[in-house]
């Protein structure tokens, strides 16, 4: 029977592991390719190593299928504005850029994907720097992770939560604080929080955009003016729903707009 010395201190191991930088992207990628089958396993999740020039350089099948290849092989080497939407891919690109030559992580971002068959899919995407031992950034590693439609839509079935997305909609016109949300159902605005991002994974702040966002998609496609459309989901002006809108989804209302019609690709 093994004492105390002779167990793994699996605490440290992990911090070590952590802290471990590769050589090179090349030697990072030869550890990561043994692991690809399993995260090929992951079908909602999308997984991806850009290079300093932020092509892709490992990609899992996930974001092939997403983006309506039929191999991995056409697309890397290749970067967002290649592989996407053109208005998508330069936004994503800023974001690359940003991650690649300032070393921000993207964490949490709450975003909605027009996959390459035109559905919409809301999705957190993370994108974090890769260091190398020398502390230089080397590429960047990233993934989005699905918030599957059918998740979302327990709120029905969550009396508490379910009258909070019910409370929102009903007032989207209107300025919408989280105080008021957790006072509506006997919560303190923590308890609410953790709530949320067990059930949904989501913040408070995220859903009221989340909902407010899907209103304007849907009036959108009904032709309402766009001033009109950010006075009616609770935006204080025209400027200020233009550039939610651009944040969550990469492109403008109108941009947005024109590339429903025409199925065309997406995912960051």
């Amino acid at each position: 029977m093994s004492n105390e010395h002779d167990r793994i201190d699996w605490q440290a191991w992990g911090q070590q592991w952590l802290q471990a930088r590769p050589e090179s992207l090349e030697d990072l990628l030869k550890h990561l390719y043994m692991v690809l089958p399993l995260i090929n396993a992951l079908d909602r999740v999308v997984f991806f190593i850009k290079d300093t020039e932020a092509r892709y350089v490992l990609v899992n099948q996930s974001l092939v299928q997403r983006l309506g290849h039929a191999q991995t092989t056409t697309i890397l080497g290749l970067t967002c504005v290649e592989t996407f939407v053109i208005n998508h891919g330069k936004s994503y690109l800023e974001q690359d850029r940003q991650v690649l030559q300032e070393g921000i992580r993207i964490t949490e971002k709450l975003e909605l994907h027009v996959h390459h068959n035109g559905d919409l899919g809301w999705c957190l995407t993370y994108k974090y720097p890769i260091f190398d031992t020398q502390n230089r950034i080397i590429g960047l590693m990233g993934m989005s992770v699905d918030l599957a439609s059918n998740e979302l839509n327990e709120t029905k079935t969550n009396l508490r939560l379910g009258k909070i997305e019910q409370y929102i909609r009903e007032h989207l016109s209107e300025e919408l604080r989280i105080q008021t949300l957790a006072q509506l159902v006997n919560m303190s605005v923590s308890q609410l929080e953790r709530r949320l991002k067990k059930n949904f994974h989501m913040t408070p702040k995220q859903l009221i955009q989340k909902i407010r966002l899907e209103q304007a998609i849907q009036l959108l496609q009904n032709e309402h003016a766009i001033a009109d459309i950010a006075q009616a989901c609770g935006y204080t002006d025209h400027s200020a729903f233009t550039r939610q809108f651009k944040q969550m989804t990469g492109v403008s209302p109108s941009q947005f707009k024109q590339s429903l019609p025409n199925k065309k690709r997406g995912t960051s």
